[in-house]
């Protein structure tokens, strides 16, 4: 199983930087998806290339000359609304986006395995590349599978990955069951009556109510990181009234991200969460309403793709770790976990490597190799799976 070539890994790197200078965001990574599609028709050539996947998504298959299963690795390709502070020669160009949670080395390391591939293809089954948009807000995964395209392939099998600020350079972390997070963003509002700031008694505040359900949502957090009983809510943004002196408020908008480790426990927040709403909207006399945003589901790691990706990873000469608790972030890859048996893992950046989302986080290349080799060893792995388990 031959490695990158240097000019391979340079190629790589370019186009890592490439798609760093130019980020783009959720639902809009037209461009993005234009770089991806020349890098593919002029480095890789794979046997098949569907573009417009669930947005801006692309899919690249490579075929075999056997039967077998449908193996798809998958990359996410949209930035973040972030002020880079990095002084990189490729910093952003885009005012307000980045690459901050390492997504350009994501589809660039799929890149790389596609450059593998496209020399040593599979033996049996097929493999997909799947570059897909509009992860950070949870829509992208949905999309995708949503697409008759996708839906026509019926993979067997999915695979994705994320770096992961805080671990040794290239330490893999995974383990079965829940991997990340349930999470979605809860939004409510309360309306009352605004009045003179002179008689504010004339009105219907949403002051005491708001303050009061802030601190009833947060005591809904529970400490203990387990599948059956983490819980978190955390308060994102908060907004009474309107800046202005004369006026007392008639109006409050509180918004917070509500997370479990599991999907079960993630319904029984909501209703914990909208029964507070209700009680303090009803004892202040105010109207109330809720909306759920950017809502993502539990990535449910299979146990027999977990065990096949630490295998992976030490043929490959890394380091697997199998973790405790599930990750506190979420992310939509548990869609597709939902769909067919696959695994979320996690590739350290480094102890030292700033933190995702910060302003100065930069993706580091030496994972665009490594990270394709643990791929290309499960890939190999699968497809000698004839019936998926």
């Amino acid at each position: 199983m031959s490695s990158l070539g240097n000019a391979e890994l340079n190629l790589c790197r370019q186009m890592r930087q490439e798609f760093h200078r130019y980020p783009e965001l959720s639902g809009a990574e037209s461009h993005t998806s234009e770089r991806l599609q020349r890098f593919l028709a002029a480095h890789i050539r794979p046997d098949e290339m569907l573009t417009g996947i669930g947005g801006h998504g692309v899919l690249a298959l490579f075929e075999s000359q056997h039967p077998g299963p449908t193996v798809v690795f998958r990359a996410d390709m949209d930035a973040v609304s972030v002020h880079e502070t990095s002084v990189v020669p490729y910093r952003s160009e885009h005012e307000g986006k980045a690459h901050m949670c390492g997504h350009d080395g994501h589809m660039t390391t799929l890149l790389a395995l596609g450059i593998r591939l496209a020399r040593e293809r599979p033996e049996s089954g097929r493999v997909g590349l799947l570059f897909q948009p509009a992860e950070e807000d949870g829509t992208g995964a949905m999309a995708v599978l949503a697409d008759e395209r996708f839906q026509a392939l019926a993979p067997d099998y999915v695979i994705g990955w994320h770096n992961l600020p805080g671990t040794a350079l290239g330490t893999l972390l995974v383990r079965s069951g829940s991997f990340a997070c349930a999470s979605c963003g809860m939004e409510i509002t309360f309306t009352g009556k605004t009045s003179h700031a002179a008689r504010p008694e004339d009105g219907i505040s949403p002051q005491t109510a708001m303050c009061r359900l802030l601190e009833q949502l947060t005591a809904l957090s529970t400490p203990v990181e387990t599948d059956e009983e983490f819980a978190l809510v955390t308060v994102v943004y908060a907004r009474l009234g309107e800046p202005a002196f004369g006026i007392a408020p008639g109006d409050a908008t509180i918004m917070v991200t509500l997370r479990t480790a599991a999907d079960h426990r993630m319904q029984a927040l909501r209703q914990k969460a909208e029964a507070l709403v209700i009680q303090e909207a009803e004892q202040a006399g105010l109207q109330c309403s809720i909306r759920y945003r950017d809502e993502f589901a539990a990535t449910e790691n299979h146990p027999v793709v977990v065990s096949l990706v630490m295998d992976a990873a030490e043929e490959a000469g890394l380091n697997a770790e199998t973790v405790e608790r599930p990750m506190r972030w979420s992310e939509d890859f548990g869609q597709f976990t939902r769909h067919c048996k696959g695994a979320l893992f996690c590739l350290g950046s480094g102890e030292s490597c700033p933190q995702l989302h910060n302003p100065d986080y930069d993706f580091p290349d030496a994972l665009i190799e490594l990270g394709s080799n643990i791929m290309l060893h499960a890939a190999r792995r699968l497809l000698m799976v004839s019936t998926p388990n």
